[in-house]
């Protein structure tokens, strides 16, 4: 299970805006930094979870661009990994990447953070040499099948000269262990990426800034750290 639900860590979010360019979404104004990020969610798409996490960006000064990954394809009948998949698989991923890289020139965008699926695109993003800060999380090394599908990031990560961060749990059944344990064997020769693999913790961490357990909340506040410098820089 990806994100859904908004964490308390989290505050509430503001009065946001629909915006219809290259790709869809929701626009959170800011008048801080100056920095302009994206956030590419997971299956699930712009659910409370990543409206507080714009908020949350918003306070450290940023305007932020949530996209809707899904935009045209409906809201979800039901909110299982079943229906979020089906929806998902009707998501053309190279085409999607076309027009967010046009979005992301267009607003000279400063950050792109991507979860799950928008990890892959991030993958993807730095291939492409997209001239922002790039962050993933739970990205999929291997790639994801598609009618209209991305190259598997295994296949070209050695060549990929643009600087990228990505963060994973190493018991991510998502992923895969043995996907992550064979990046994170390529990561003195993709000098470009950053790599950090979390113990104790599989897919779907950053929520535990709300957990009791203070191994699990440690994992969520150093990735969520990694966010916060995105919208500080």
């Amino acid at each position: 299970m990806c994100h859904g639900q908004a964490v308390r860590a989290f505050p509430a979010p503001p009065e946001s805006r629909s915006f219809e360019k290259q790709v869809s979404g929701y626009y959170y104004a800011s008048h801080g930094s100056g920095r302009r990020i994206a956030i590419l969610p997971d299956i699930y798409g712009c659910n409370p979870f990543y409206m507080g996490l714009s908020a949350h960006l918003i306070e450290q000064g940023a305007t932020v661009f949530l996209i809707d990954t899904f935009a045209g394809l409906g809201d979800l009948p039901e909110q299982t990994r079943e229906a979020a998949f089906a929806r998902r698989n009707k998501v053309r991923d190279r085409a999607f990447v076309d027009q967010f890289e046009a979005f992301a020139k267009e607003k000279e965008l400063t950050g792109v953070i991507g979860f799950c699926l928008g990890g892959l695109y991030i993958f993807e993003l730095a291939r492409r040499g997209l001239s922002c800060d790039l962050l993933g999380l739970y990205g999929f090394p291997q790639g994801l099948p598609n009618q209209d599908p991305l190259e598997a990031p295994f296949d070209y990560l050695e060549n990929v000269t643009r600087p990228f961060t990505m963060l994973l749990g190493a018991d991510d059944a998502s992923v895969g262990p043995d996907n992550i344990r064979k990046l994170k064997s390529m990561d003195d020769r993709v000098p470009t990426m950053t790599l950090k693999v979390y113990d104790g913790v599989g897919h779907n961490f950053l929520p535990f800034l709300d957990s009791d357990n203070p191994q699990e909340r440690a994992v969520a506040v150093d990735a969520l750290s990694y966010i916060n410098q995105l919208a500080a820089s």
